[in-house]
This record gives structure tokens, sequence and C-alpha cells, in this order.
């Protein structure tokens, strides 16, 4: 049966082998990691939620750890370089006529795929804060190119007046610093991402980065 909490699994391929008792494991450590925390929960609880023996845990993921690793290693290695691979090609080589345009093409469209995979991402980020290596993995995924190419469109867009003088890593730190608060509040504080959350997000992006008259 298809589960919709886990369709990043399935649209990047990596759930073509796993029967439905290791479907429920993972949906069930994915529940519960989110909630509790993955120190703060135990295979033993997992099992007895997903209504399997531990046994069965231990026979796909190996231990808690092989657990955790199979919900963010698949983020990591075929969801991200996706993503970026896709942000590339139709975003940054566009043509943007606002300041308002490029904020929206560039960021906040990408706000219905975080609600949607929430437990998913709060477990992923949250490793991030905490594993250094995680971490690291994640900014190796941003190529050469990917930097290049937006640091190229700032340029252009500053030609154009769309964007202030700020240097282009300021533009770029604001960019994410904005966003960024936006899904960690909503992943981790209970904060609201909804259209008007996103649309005073904008705002003060805008705001922040387009020339002033």
């Amino acid at each position: 049966m298809h589960k919709p909490e886990l369709e990043l699994y399935y649209q990047a391929g990596v759930l073509d082998h796993f029967t439905e008792k290791q479907l429920k494991i993972l949906t069930t450590a994915i529940q519960i990691f989110s909630e509790k925390g993955y120190e703060n929960t135990s295979t033993k609880e997992i099992a007895e939620v997903a209504g399997v023996a531990e046994g069965n845990i231990f026979a796909k993921f190996k231990n808690k750890r092989g657990l955790l690793n199979a919900i963010i290693e698949p983020v990591l290695n075929r969801v991200f370089p996706s993503t970026i691979d896709a942000f590339i090609q139709e975003q940054l080589d566009k043509e943007y006529l606002s300041t308002a345009e490029f904020v929206d093409s560039l960021l906040f469209n990408r706000m219905d795929m975080v609600k949607e995979n929430s437990a998913v991402f709060k477990i992923f980020f949250t490793e991030i804060f905490y594993d250094h290596d995680v971490r690291q993995e994640l900014i190796d995924l941003f190529p050469n190119v990917y930097w290049q190419k937006l640091n190229n469109l700032i340029d252009e867009l500053k030609q154009k007046h769309i964007l202030n003088g700020l240097p282009n890593n300021d533009i770029i730190r604001t960019l994410w610093s904005i966003m960024g608060g936006l899904v960690v509040g909503y992943l981790f504080f209970n904060q609201p991402l909804d259209q008007r959350t996103i649309n005073s997000g904008m705002t003060a992006l805008v705001e922040a980065i387009e020339p002033k008259p």
C-alpha cells in the first residue's frame, strides 16, 4: 500500500524492495523520532507502535542508528541532489523582472515541500544541527556551478536594478536566514507556515535586498 507520508522516498525510488512490515516500521520511526527525538526513542517503542516484533527492526535496519540512516540518507543522497539539479536548471537560468519574482521563485515556492514532509525534515535538520558529518555532507552537495550561477544571477539582477548593492554573500545570507527562520520556526516551535506568514517573510526579504529609491 502506498503511504502518503513516505512520498518523498517513493519519488527517490528507495522503497522498491521494502515489505509492508518494513514500510510500517519506517513510517512509525519517522513519526516517533520527529515527536520525541532520536535519543529519547527506543526500538522497542517503535516495534510496539508499529505492531511488529523488535527483531523485524534488527533484521532490516540492524539497530536504531541504521533505522535513522534509512530516514536521512535518501534525503541526503537522492532528494537534495535532484532538488539542487532541478533548481540550477529551472531557477538560476530564468529571467527575473522584479525583486519579488526573484524571491518567490528562488525560495518560497519550496514551502509546500517542507509542509508535506515536515516530520522527515525535522529529523533531518536535527541531525544537521548535531552531527558534523551530516552537516558537511550537505554542504558538499552544493556544486561549484550552483554558487557560480547564483553569483552570476545576482550580478545580473544588480545591473538591472532589481537587487541592491549589498555584497553577494550578504544577499545570499539574507535569503537563507529569513527562509531558514520560517522553516525552523515551523518545524521546531509550532509557528505557522501559512500564506500570511510566507507573504510576511517575502515582504521582509524584498525590503532587505531591493534597491532603495
